[in-house]
């Protein structure tokens, strides 16, 4: 029992020490640049195609002028609320009339702890990364905390909720063995039932 206890706290003081790194770093060093980007002309269905192959979770969606200027995203949240469940025609619908706007984004120079926030203000979970002014990649809830457990970021602390697990849901505590078990969490609780297990593909 005392022994069991004793791991438990070394692995808190550990877990703190690694998040509280880890939300020290700049956005620009955690950012993504593997964007996947569609025209606003694009269709949902051709969005959703593209997201199947490339493994993703969101479009980020530009003009259709020269300067390609990224104006919006479009997410398998959006997806499932703005056209499934409105009984709209993937084929048809543009990206432009589903899109989130505006595109919310952080400059490389800030910190992890200042992406969060902002994320959590917004209520976001992808937070595109500007350099000199261009977006240059894009950072997530989940890759600024890492595996740390997250239920107050707004006073920033990071609370610890089940140390013993491999990773935690950043929404609300929740521990989970792998990134897979995470992710249909998410899905069934904070998104929508079977959209990141493959509902969608049916569409």
């Amino acid at each position: 029992m005392h022994c069991t206890a004793y791991i438990h706290d070394i692995l808190f003081l550990f877990n703190n020490h690694f998040m509280q790194a880890n939300l020290g770093r700049k956005v620009g060093e955690l950012a993504n640049p593997d964007m996947l980007v569609m025209e606003e002309s694009a269709t949902v269905i051709q969005a959703a195609k593209a997201m199947k192959r490339k493994d993703s979770t969101c479009v980020f969606v530009s003009r259709n002028d020269t300067t390609k200027e990224l104006i919006g995203i479009i997410t398998e949240r959006d997806i499932l609320y703005k056209v499934v469940a409105e009984s709209k025609g993937p084929f048809k619908i543009t990206l432009k009339e589903v899109m989130s706007k505006p595109l919310i984004s952080i400059d490389e120079s800030a910190t992890a702890m200042e992406a969060t926030l902002l994320m959590r203000k917004a209520g976001i979970r992808r937070l595109p990364v500007r350099r000199s002014g261009k977006i240059v990649g894009f950072v997530t809830l989940l890759s600024v905390i890492g595996n740390s457990p997250s239920k107050s970021v707004e006073t920033g602390q990071i609370e610890t909720s089940s140390i013993l697990t491999g990773v935690t849901c950043p929404y609300c505590g929740s521990g989970f063995e792998s990134k897979q078990d995470l992710s249909k969490h998410v899905d069934r609780l904070h998104i929508g039932s079977g959209l990141l297990e493959g509902d969608l593909r049916q569409i």
